[in-house]
């Protein structure tokens, strides 16, 4: 059985967890799209949930909170990109993922908007891995590849990644500007430039500091029932399902309240 490294699960866990939190804000914000008949209910407990869903979306916190945790879950999954010795056959496997999620979100667009995921962070990786796979195979000096993610870090700022346009419909011709980050479309949303490089930025940190494939922090032991561990060695499922649970709970709870679609 391969050694984990309690760290990287840690990190990663405590990552999506506080990205579950991030879409579990932004469904309530959404609340009124979700039931048709939400302000006939006028129900108290959703109104409120509604009001912070909406204060948390549009705060600072968000904003520099929801980069903090993206940029963190993106490093960790490229450190954990050198102990794998078949990126190319996992880079390939979550592409088959990722277009699954967007055939799924193809369907779900029927019954409620703003559904469609077409780049979204499961995408995002795997075109990374297969793109940083080939890099490695030309380019074997860390600071070379270093100089390469700050540059691919730097265009995504010169695109104004933090503020892009987000596109109200989606036409095949957009594709190429939504994929590499210079326009932003979908429920899920994360192009090429800035976050591959961040995704590149891990692997060289990860044969840096991780040659030896051990925790750096040997010292500590944390429990393999720790729920940031648990989400950290489970975190493909969690992205992969969470969005979906959440809003069957949410439709669940709201039927039983007298919310319809």
């Amino acid at each position: 059985m391969k050694k984990r490294i309690w760290e990287l699960d840690f990190l990663r866990g405590f990552a999506i967890i506080m990205m579950v939190f991030d879409h579990l804000m932004y469904d309530f914000a959404i609340l009124p799209t979700l039931f048709g008949n939400f302000y006939n209910v006028n129900n108290s407990v959703f109104n409120f949930l509604k009001d912070l869903g909406v204060d948390y979306w549009s705060s600072g916190l968000r904003f520099y909170g929801h980069l903090f945790f993206v940029s963190l879950f993106l490093i960790v999954s490229g450190i954990s990109y050198t102990f794998s010795k078949s990126n190319l056959s996992r880079g390939l496997k979550l592409l088959s993922v990722a277009l699954a999620i967007t055939v799924v979100t193809i369907v779900l667009e029927n019954f409620m908007t703003n559904a469609l995921i077409i780049f979204g962070i499961i995408h995002l990786y795997a075109f990374s891995i297969l793109i940083i796979y080939l890099l490695r195979k030309f380019v074997k000096n860390e600071m070379i590849l270093l100089v390469i993610a700050f540059i691919i870090i730097g265009v995504g700022f010169i695109f104004k990644f933090y503020d892009l346009e987000y596109l109200s419909s989606f036409r095949v011709q957009d594709l190429p500007e939504i994929i590499l980050g210079i326009n932003a479309f979908g429920a899920d949303y994360f192009g090429l430039f800035p976050y591959m490089g961040i995704i590149l930025l891990g692997t060289v940190l990860g044969n840096t500091f991780y040659q030896a494939k051990t925790s750096l922090i040997p010292g500590v032991k944390m429990s393999d029932k720790n729920i940031f561990q648990i989400a950290g060695r489970k975190s493909l499922l969690i992205f992969v399902t969470h969005q979906f649970i959440l809003f069957a709970l949410i439709y669940l709870v709201g039927y039983i309240f007298g919310y319809r679609y």
